[in-house]
């Protein structure tokens, strides 16, 4: 068995929690948690008394943070006095109620403005402080709900955290958005407003939302309280609406007991289990989903029309998807809630004002029912919250990939608009230049070319919205591969141990029986959407006009770069041959996600390498995140220590690690200089761990570098007749055997070579064995090997012309950076160049998942510029560094401006798609 090298390096301090980030979730405690939602508070005692609900909540919290922050008792009390009571004792000492909870905690982040408000500056912290905090505040609760608290009116619609100058010069120039993910190209309040009227369908089944860590059961009960949530907003309404002696006696006299309601004494029994259920937070009391969703469905006036009556644009899902817009006839960004929260929260105010003779901050009961069926809604939706927007401090994609799975059915209603939707995100209501968005590839031409002219339709909507605009809009759809660990396992949570069951497994219980072998069933299935995208190609080659590009996303980790080699050979060779067939056209361009997630940086780099030799070649393409680029060596070993890593995962690093430094058919540009003695460590370990994993074969580590450059080529040409897309179960082993018996010259020790490749493939013995997870600790040699293979990539890339796609927030989440002011991006491009570094690499902006990681195109050039002001560069130097990221994005878009003009190439493009679809013009 492999044995870990004795780590030279000294013991780490460990690393801290951001302080933000902990102010942030103690303050937002009472509504974000769920122990908040099972006591259902309507009021904060600043007493403590141990047998209060208030004691309880704090007792939760401080079990919650305290164990691993790294922060004293002291801090954590002097933060949830600040954040649950102000920053200041009240003298009465009575309980707060929790609308007052709410406006203090919002009015210490902003200034209470109306229509557009800004971040409350203090003498305490800087501006570029104070706009952390709010950050960090706004990936625990909706930013909606807190400007709603504000208690002015017309309550704000925005915060304006953008440099004016910046966003001027941005838009007046032209801005791409280059990296969005259409399934992620929300706002929160949209996603709200659709889930209102999805859950009213059967298509949102019970279990919609169930995911390991999602809240309320792992989210098994979370679309029923959703529906609770829904009901109770409307009575809410209602009541506000109308009037009356007191909420529950409307409830009471209205629906519960009242003849004008033609309702079933069912219908009336699931309402009155459906509030007790709400104000107890208790999940035993839930009604069933069917009588609930029935009960809803007959409240929600439009719900169950969106299907056959599509909404058209954004304003239209806002005013058709919330019953409450639907009501009142209400117009604009999400209106229904907007309206509900102010309504409700001048209500409370009007019961909490001191009546004559009666002691302030008491309400009656009546009072009482209304505020634990209000905050009770309110914190259901902060939950939903929670569930699709990504929760920090936990890094790696596999994190990211739960949030965005819990998007689903509840997203339906938009379907019809997606690219009206990314348009409007993208620019946060303001016009861009250009739109990239992304999805995956569907089974059939049939179902892709229906997708396409869907985006199409929608697209032709945005073109009218901004005729008589300086510019016309470009848009282009980029499809990705995805990649996919297992069939089930790691999406409910539950991963096999040592990568068992997984598609790298060449003996899994659950594949195919006709031959055994790594990842055929994943790469059979790829095979066919890659055959389906480039046989649409083929029939209409004028989509080359809206499908721009190919990438691949998801699990990084889960799938090597070489399975999916001949699907990018395959579907490019096809658009370049189309692209002749009608001027102006151009073949497909490519990106990827690679080098975002890792275990060893070294790991990273190798896959960037991957990507960049095998896949781009030697044309121009992107990279998304490539966080493995800039990331510093040296402050990541000390962050992680030691590695612990799976045996084969490793020998790859090392031998594609020996590769760079002896140009074993690596392209010059990325001939790295070895530091002194590494090569020797590599060869011993190497020939450890080959040893391990194969046994006593006594590969030489060329042998081994020729594998896994063979690795990378056997299934393309000219090893091949053509890229193999066949997706035959025994394609791989076939193709290793032709490298076997191979006697062209082309291939060094064909038959060794060929060896090691069967075995990879289906040996099941030598999977188990590379599997074996061994410690590597990152010693001071093993960080100036790092620093060499860095610097060699970078300037390689920095040769080739590749542009990096840089998404700050996602980075910040999936990479665990803690804070901004670490992007890997002031290494790989500084706004001051340093003498002794690689040249820079190119950089382009993107937002990725703006839902998930609720940030817009706009907001990651601001925070760029805040991470960069918070780094110490001059104003003058940030602007000019990013209107040179802006220029990139411009430069790298792979969208065409469609000629003679936009509007009559959308309608010639609707009319070929929809002639080889066969469906009416």
């Amino acid at each position: 068995m492999p044995r870990s090298d004795q780590s030279a390096t000294a013991t780490l301090p460990p690393r801290r929690v951001p302080e933000p980030f902990l102010r942030a979730e103690i303050a937002a405690f009472p509504l974000g948690s769920e122990e908040s939602f099972h006591a259902g508070l309507v009021e904060l005692d600043p007493q403590f008394r141990e047998d209060n609900k208030t004691g309880e909540l704090w007792r939760a919290c401080e079990g919650r943070l305290a164990p691993h922050t790294g922060w004293s008792l002291d801090r954590l009390v002097a933060a949830r006095d600040r954040g649950w009571f102000g920053p200041q004792p009240r003298g009465d000492r009575q309980a707060v109620p929790m609308h007052d909870y709410l406006r203090t905690l919002a009015r210490s982040h902003l200034s209470p403005r109306a229509g557009v408000t800004e971040i409350e500056e203090s003498t305490d912290l800087t501006s570029l402080d104070a706009a952390d905090h709010y950050r960090w505040l706004t990936l625990t609760l909706p930013e909606d709900l807190l400007l709603a608290a504000l208690g002015v009116e017309p309550a704000p619609v925005r915060v304006d955290l953008d440099p004016p100058l910046l966003v001027r010069r941005l838009l007046d120039l032209g801005v791409a958005e280059i990296h969005q993910h259409v399934g992620g190209g929300m706002d929160f309040p949209l996603l709200w407003a659709s889930a209102l009227a999805a859950i009213a369908t059967p298509d949102v089944g019970e279990d919609a939302l169930a995911s390991p860590g999602a809240p309320l059961s792992e989210g098994k009960n979370l679309v029923r309280w959703l529906l609770v949530a829904a009901v109770a907003r409307c009575l809410l309404t209602e009541y506000l609406i109308r009037g009356g002696q007191d909420f529950l006696a409307f409830v009471r006299d209205s629906y519960l007991s009242s003849k004008r309601v033609a309702w079933t004494p069912r219908r009336r029994e699931t309402l009155h289990a459906a509030l007790s259920a709400l104000i107890t937070g208790d999940d035993k009391r839930l009604p069933d989903i069917e009588p609930l969703r029935d009960l809803y469905a007959d409240i929600h006036p439009t719900a169950l029309t969106l299907k056959d009556f599509p909404v058209e644009s954004v304003n239209d899902a806002f005013r058709r998807c919330d019953p409450i817009a639907v009501r009142l006839d209400l117009h604009g960004k999400s209106a229904g809630e907007r309206w509900f929260l102010r309504k409700a929260f001048a209500y409370l105010d009007d019961k909490h004002r001191v009546p004559c003779g009666v002691r302030a901050g008491i309400l009656d009961q009546h009072d009482d029912y209304f505020a634990r069926v209000f905050w009770q809604t309110v914190r259901i939706r902060c939950q939903y919250y929670r569930t699709v927007v990504q929760r920090p401090l936990t890094g790696g994609l596999q994190w990211f990939i739960r949030f965005y799975g819990r998007l689903g059915n509840l997203r339906n209603p938009l379907n019809p608009i997606r690219p009206q939707v990314s348009y409007r995100v993208a620019g946060e209501g303001h016009r861009i230049r250009a739109l990239e968005f992304r999805t995956s590839v569907a089974n059939t031409p049939i179902e892709i070319g229906e997708e396409v002219l869907g985006f199409l339709r929608s697209w032709q909507r945005v073109l009218k919205e901004t005729s008589g605009s300086m510019f016309e809009p470009e848009m282009g759809v980029i499809f990705h591969f995805i990649k996919d660990r297992d069939e089930r396992a790691w999406s409910k949570g539950t991963p096999g141990a040592f990568w068992a069951e997984t598609f790298a497994e060449p003996n899994r219980e659950g594949g195919m029986d006709v031959t055994h072998g790594r990842y055929v069933d994943y790469f059979a299935k790829q095979c066919g959407k890659a055959r389906a995208l480039a046989e649409l190609i083929e029939a209409v080659p004028s989509c080359l006009w809206v499908i721009r590009g190919l990438d691949v996303a998801n699990d990084e980790l889960g799938v090597p770069t070489w399975v999916l080699a001949p699907l990018f050979r395959h579907v490019l060779d096809v658009s370049a041959r189309v692209s002749m067939l009608e001027d102006g056209l151009e073949p497909l361009k490519v990106t990827a996600h690679v080098g975002e997630d890792f275990r060893h940086l070294l790991e990273g780099m190798r896959r960037i390498y991957e990507q960049v030799h095998y896949i781009l070649g030697g044309t121009k393409g992107r990279l998304g995140h490539a966080v493995a680029l800039g990331v510093e060596p040296q402050a990541w070993a000390e962050s992680v220590g030691s590695v612990l890593m799976p045996t084969e995962d490793r020998l790859w690093d090392l031998v594609w690690e020996w590769r760079l430094y002896t140009r074993y058919r690596i392209r010059p540009e990325f001939l790295a200089a070895a530091p002194a003695g590494r090569v020797e460590i590599l060869l011993n370990k190497v020939r450890e761990l080959s040893d391990h994993i194969y046994g006593k074969h006594a590969y030489q580590v060329e042998e081994l570098a020729e594998a896994h450059h063979m690795l990378h080529r056997f299934l393309v040409p000219p090893y091949t007749r053509s890229p193999a897309v066949e997706g035959g179960y025994d394609t791989f082993l076939q193709a290793a055997r032709n490298i076997k018996w191979s006697n062209d010259g082309r291939i060094h020790s064909p038959r060794r070579v060929g060896k090691i490749l069967e075995t990879y493939l289906d040996d099941e013995h030598a999977f188990r064995r590379g599997q074996t997870l061994i410690d590597v600790p990152v010693r001071l040699d093993e960080v100036d090997a790092l620093n060499a293979v860095q610097h060699a990539l970078r300037r390689g890339i920095a040769q080739l012309g590749i542009v990096i796609e840089v998404n700050p927030s996602s980075n910040l989440l999936i990479g665990d950076l803690l804070d901004l002011r670490n992007h890997p991006i002031l290494r790989l491009n500084p706004p001051v160049p340093e003498p002794s570094a690689p040249p820079p690499v190119a950089i382009a902006l993107g937002s990725d998942d703006p839902l998930t990681f609720s940030t817009e195109l706009l907001r990651e050039y601001t925070l760029l510029h805040q991470a960069a002001c918070a780094a110490g560069y001059p104003e003058r130097v940030v602007q000019g560094w990013l209107e040179s990221i802006r220029r990139t994005g411009m430069d790298a878009r792979f969208t065409k401006a469609w000629r003679p003009s936009a509007n009559k190439k959308v309608k010639d493009l609707i009319d070929a798609m929809s002639k080889y679809l066969h469906e009416p013009y």
